[in-house]
């Protein structure tokens, strides 16, 4: 039995993790006729009677239900993070149907979203394939169906769930409050003064005796739970480092995550964060600026997965020069409108325009996660946006996929054997800064192809040998890739450049997530170990089909890349940044026990690809 539990657990590690926003479901049982259409979903526990964490983290992804890894059987996570914690469970049957009662005879279909059982404003969203569905509830109400209002704390500028509770001042006076069916429930309760005082903003500090819970009286101008918030500000100076307003919404409409929250391990946020109230960051969801990025952002679930978006506020130099404008369109205006010739335009001054940033180097990747934690995977995890800003998602006809890596301005680099059927140029399509497989954004950029051009050695009759290909994209407008944070290219190795056996690098991709797959997944990474030469090249691992040109990587505890991962980069980073050591070509299967991937070894083609990236145009 310690053989099977130490086996599952191993499993665990592997990508091959699938998520659902399966907060409701029937599972093509038949419904039983209720008096109310709706019940509570019950608790589900493990087999040793301890309770499943709903929602869990793991790998990044978040889950709502019991999940499988080549498995039939179910498990769950004990606590809310399965990544940090690595506590889980056997989910116990149900026995009776433990979800959703609707009318008899009719099972959840289409046709439940198309009446929308969410209440109060909710979003009804069909769960693909599991005869279910989810609630997406606006942030006053919570509940399976959103029919529970929650309470808004005006001091603290949030709204609390039906049976919190909380201390506030109000009126000088020191209370203790509770959500009770939506209505705030208070009462005086004694108090003393603190021995410290966490009010920032020279906020007063009172400790409820009862609860030695610290509460703060804000001066004006200042709110939240310890004076921190500043309600009034409308936009952001600078970075927005300093940005302590009330927007919790990004630029596509997502609310922000709380900076507390549970599921974010391996992130920025306040439990990792060297001095995060200074920083802005607290038990709120509101957005900041931790790192010094850009503007401000804030971290979101994004197709069941944690990612980030910069947020939706305006520059204030952009607010300023925006009224600036429309002032002096209003003056020309009166003044055109009494035939007066204005030559000058006093007292309002153009913004001197900020200094352009340097180009960003090669090989520069968003960081957004904290760098000792990721030394840590085990199996594949979601990728956050802009944390592998070179990855280039080809699609090839109808039905063909291959990923690439962009190296320069014009040019991505792909594997040979993607191409080996000569595809039309007109039936190729690359798309650069792509979160989720197939899907565009306004971070992605999507381009044609001008040409693709194999090495000479290359053959269709041996794809394995030689398999890298170069791709030049199209131009628009004159240009082809614009540097953005998400989109950017890596840095080609110079072609005596090596790392060690035993380093770990990265590989990344949208390929299945394990073997017997058939979708693609958001950009998923991991760590891969280089593999000495020789090992790889044992008769039982795989011979004499590794040649000089390949390099082996994988087992030793990191994963391994699969189907629709072709073409990707292995990356290997030094001194924070990243090189294409490698290109993901070929292998036994997926993660499969002593079959490491294989992979271009792109060294050794580095002054083919810069004769023919810097190769000038013939002139006529």
């Amino acid at each position: 039995m310690q053989t099977f539990i130490m086996a599952y657990i191993i499993l665990l590690f592997l990508p091959c993790v699938f998520s659902a926003w399966a907060r409701i479901e029937v599972s093509g049982y038949e419904a039983a006729i209720s008096k109310e259409p709706y019940r509570e979903s019950r608790k589900v526990f493990t087999l040793t009677g301890k309770e499943c964490k709903f929602p869990f983290r793991l790998g990044g992804r978040i889950h709502h239900r019991c999940i499988t890894i080549l498995s039939s059987r179910p498990f769950c996570s004990l606590t809310h993070n399965f990544d940090r914690d690595r506590l889980w469970g056997f989910c116990a049957p149900e026995k009776t149907l433990p979800y959703v009662f609707v009318h008899a005879s009719r099972r959840v279909t289409a046709d439940v979203c198309q009446v929308n059982p969410c209440q109060n404003g909710g979003v009804c969203k069909l769960i693909p394939h599991r005869h279910s569905f989810e609630c997406s509830c606006p942030e006053s109400f919570s509940g399976r169906l959103c029919e529970q209002k929650k309470c808004y704390e005006t001091i603290h500028l949030r709204y609390y769930d039906i049976g919190e509770s909380w201390g506030r001042i109000h009126l000088r006076n020191v209370e203790q409050c509770t959500c009770v069916a939506g209505e705030i429930k208070c009462e005086r309760v004694r108090y003393t003064t603190c021995r410290s005082n966490p009010c920032q903003n020279d906020g007063t500090c009172r400790l409820i005796i009862a609860t030695r819970k610290e509460v703060c009286s804000c001066r004006r101008g200042y709110s939240g739970p310890h004076c921190s918030f500043e309600p009034e500000t409308e936009c952001y100076n600078s970075r927005g480092t300093g940005y302590r307003g009330v927007v919790g919404t990004t630029v596509s409409g997502a609310r922000c995550l709380p900076w507390n929250s549970d599921l974010l391990y391996d992130e920025l946020h306040i439990g990792t964060v060297v001095a995060s109230p200074l920083r802005g960051l607290g038990e709120h969801a509101y957005c900041r600026n931790p790192d010094g990025d850009k503007k401000p952002w804030c971290y979101t679930l994004n197709d069941g997965a944690i990612s980030w978006e910069y947020c939706d506020i305006p520059s204030c130099v952009m607010a300023v020069w925006e009224n600036q404008s429309a002032a002096k369109s209003e003056i020309i205006r009166r003044a055109s409108q009494r035939i007066i010739q204005i030559n000058v335009w006093p007292g309002i001054k153009k913004p001197k325009p900020p200094k352009p940033a340097k180009k960003p180097v090669c090989g520069k990747k968003h960081k957004k996660r904290l760098s000792t934690a990721r030394g840590r995977i085990m199996g594949g995890s979601s990728a956050l946006p802009g944390t592998h800003p070179w990855m280039a998602a080809i699609y090839i006809g109808q039905s063909d996929f291959c990923a690439g890596t962009l190296v320069s301005s014009c040019w991505v680099v792909s594997a040979a054997h993607c191409f080996f059927r000569n595809p039309l140029k007109s039936q190729l399509r690359v798309v650069l800064g792509q979160q989720n497989f197939n899907t565009t954004s306004p971070n992605t950029r999507t381009f044609g192809v001008e040409k693709y051009i194999f090495p000479k050695q290359f053959s269709v009759f041996n794809p394995t040998l030689h398999d890298i290909v170069l791709i030049k994209l199209k131009k628009q407008d004159g240009k082809c890739v614009k540097r953005t944070p998400f989109i950017r290219p890596i840095c080609l190795p110079d072609k005596d450049m090596t790392f060690p056996d035993d380093y770990c690098c990265t590989i990344s991709g949208w390929g299945h997530m394990h073997e017997k797959a058939d979708g693609y997944s958001t950009l998923q990474e991991g760590g891969v170990r280089l593999i000495p030469h020789d090992s790889c090249r044992k008769p039982e691992v795989y011979g004499n089909h590794v040649t000089a040109d390949m390099i082996c990587a994988g087992l030793n505890g990191c994963v391994d890349a699969c189907q629709g991962d072709s073409g990707g980069p292995l990356a290997c980073a030094r001194n924070d940044v990243s090189f294409l050591y490698g290109i993901i070509s070929w292998g036994e299967g997926c993660g499969r026990s002593g079959k490491p991937g294989v992979y271009t070894k792109v060294v050794n083609y580095i002054d083919w690809i810069n004769s023919v990236i810097r190769r000038k145009p013939k002139t006529s």
